[in-house]
């Protein structure tokens, strides 16, 4: 036997001729249990009260799918190369709002492709892991102080003398971002980080003398 005749019977050998109905079942429920899994941690995570309900059925979908798409390479030798060649030209464009937003995504896309390959043990110690680690990693993240625009309007410059003074005296991180006078009323932006202290700092500001107006934005808005 040449070296080329090796070579093509070990890659044909890779390609299984027939997948039989447990296999294919097996593989598309081990991956939307995982879905679940995935969908499940990513609830408890959330930052913020508003769900993306499209995106949850994005997670719980895209397993099984790319659990069909794994089952279907590894079939057929020519399948896989088409396919490999019809994937290629797809882009997604939709704008993802929270980074952690793509690893539940390329974790999804992971665990239906071993599911898909019949590696099971790796799928589920693998969602097992991940999703502890996730859970620990935003849960922790989530504990510490939160940036915020804090806008103070007044009609005097004495206000904002007390702001960054009140600022200072509660020990509040604090960067100068924007300070207006028009003439009519003086306006400052200050970017803060700040953790349970939301309505105790706008009330302080808010019995400043000459104060018109105190505003907190979360910056994630």
């Amino acid at each position: 036997m040449s070296i080329l005749d090796a070579i093509k019977k070990s890659v044909l050998e890779g390609f299984s001729s027939e997948i039989t109905l447990p296999d294919i079942i097996i593989s598309l429920v081990v991956a939307f249990l995982s879905g679940l899994f995935i969908l499940l941690i990513y609830r408890l995570t959330l930052r913020g009260v508003s769900r993306n309900r499209t995106f949850e059925i994005t997670l719980l979908l895209i397993t099984p799918i790319s659990a069909m798409i794994v089952l279907t390479i590894t079939s057929n030798l020519a399948l896989s190369l088409g396919m490999v060649g019809a994937l290629s030209i797809i882009r997604f464009r939709t704008a993802i709002k929270d980074a952690s937003d793509t690893a539940f995504m390329f974790w999804a896309v992971a665990a239906g492709i071993t599911a898909g390959a019949h590696f099971y043990k790796i799928t589920i110690i693998g969602c097992l892991f991940i999703g502890l680690a996730a859970f620990v990693v935003l849960k922790l993240s989530s504990v510490g102080a939160r940036p915020y625009l804090l806008v103070v309007r007044s009609s005097s410059d004495k206000a904002i003398e007390y702001t960054a003074r009140l600022l200072s005296e509660n020990n509040i991180k604090n960067r100068l971002s924007s300070l207006v006078n028009n003439g009519e009323y003086h306006e400052v932006i200050y970017e803060i980080a700040i953790s349970g202290k939301h309505q105790k700092i706008v009330s302080a500001l808010s019995n400043l003398p000459d104060v018109v107006s105190v505003s907190l934005v979360d910056c994630r808005n």
